[in-house]
């Protein structure tokens, strides 16, 4: 186990611990190569975030839970080559402090220095966003690789994005193989672009943000507008009932799906990537990429050969398998993310 890592995915109400083995693919990484990264995922664990506790109380309890993993493969702290923490926020990718997110303990915390001492590890850490790890798992070894390798393109030549459609609304962005974070880490806040203008306050202190439409949330605040005043239906139950035909259901949801096309369409308009993956909650839903990329195609200003959209391959274990993924890359001296 030469290449063990821990992926650690931090939300808002659960926490992921997966140790994973992690080996290059075939190949030298810069021979431009359709092969990818392989892993294994040894032991995945979870806890409740219990926000409440504090950032002390939150590394306390995550440093039983990878003590847990650790003892029920039967290796130690010490073999560990290094850990990923994704979290749902912008992490600055060169003092790795969390500038802005919805975790308010983790605010401009030195990061390594206060996770290295809590959980006692001097190894490799790396901090990142959460969508970031799920658009990078996916580019290495989900939808979007298995996407490359049907249609014979480079780990190194791949352009994706990888959006996240669940209690928010988060962005990963990957260009020609490389992760593009932006001076502070916040490259990607696509929920936080304005879709409507002038509708529908936003907590990040705008109106029309993607998210406000987007998200599982937005989704049930638009049927509860239609159909039930005050009572909350959850968005699966929302698809449910437009499958079986209730009129609120069904507006609710076509309007959902033409406010996802206007914003798919924006951001292959600006990125000009080669497949979106989708991932959330909402992502599970077949009804969502029913004649898409066919709307897509008409709606872009490159109406020929559009983004190819697609449901996540990994579902909820992208976020530590793309944290443990960085954490490999800088380990092994590779070409470091943007």
């Amino acid at each position: 186990m030469n290449h063990v890592y821990f992926g650690i995915d931090i939300g808002g109400t659960k926490t992921e611990v997966s140790l994973i083995s992690i080996e290059h693919p075939l190949g030298h990484l810069d021979s431009g190569s359709a092969s990818f990264h392989a892993h294994k995922v040894l032991v995945r664990r979870r806890i409740p975030t219990e926000r409440n506790h504090g950032h002390r109380g939150f590394l306390s309890n995550l440093k039983s839970l990878i003590q847990a993993s650790l003892t029920e493969v039967g290796i130690p702290l010490s073999s560990i080559r290094g850990m990923g923490v994704g979290i749902p926020g912008s992490v600055h990718p060169e003092l790795q402090q969390m500038v802005q997110g919805s975790i308010p303990f983790f605010k401009d915390l030195d990061l390594r220095a206060e996770f290295g001492s809590a959980l006692g590890f001097s190894g490799t850490m790396v901090f990142e966003n959460d969508a970031n790890c799920f658009a990078l798992a996916e580019s290495r070894f989900g939808a979007g690789a298995d996407w490359a390798r049907s249609h014979h393109v480079s780990e190194s030549g791949l352009c994706l994005l990888g959006i996240t459609l669940g209690t928010g609304v988060g962005g990963g962005i990957i260009m020609n193989g490389e992760l593009i974070r932006g001076r502070r880490g916040g490259t990607g806040e696509i929920g936080h672009i304005s879709l409507k203008a002038a509708d529908r306050s936003c907590y990040c202190g705008k109106s029309g943000c993607a998210e406000q439409f987007l998200s599982g949330p937005g989704l049930e605040h638009a049927y509860s507008l239609r159909a039930r005043p005050g009572q909350r239906v959850s968005g699966k139950q929302i698809f449910e009932l437009a499958r079986s035909g209730d009129p609120f259901a069904v507006s609710t949801t076509e309007s959902y799906r033409d406010d996802l096309l206007q914003f798919l369409s924006n951001l292959a308009n600006l990125l000009d990537p080669h497949v979106i993956v989708l991932g959330g909650g909402i992502s599970l839903e077949d009804q969502i990429y029913q004649g898409l990329e066919n709307r897509l195609s008409e709606s872009c200003f490159l109406t020929s050969d559009p983004p190819s959209v697609l449901k996540n391959s990994l579902g909820d274990a992208a976020g530590a398998l793309g944290a443990a993924y960085l954490a490999f890359s800088e380990n092994q001296g590779e070409k470091a993310p943007s």
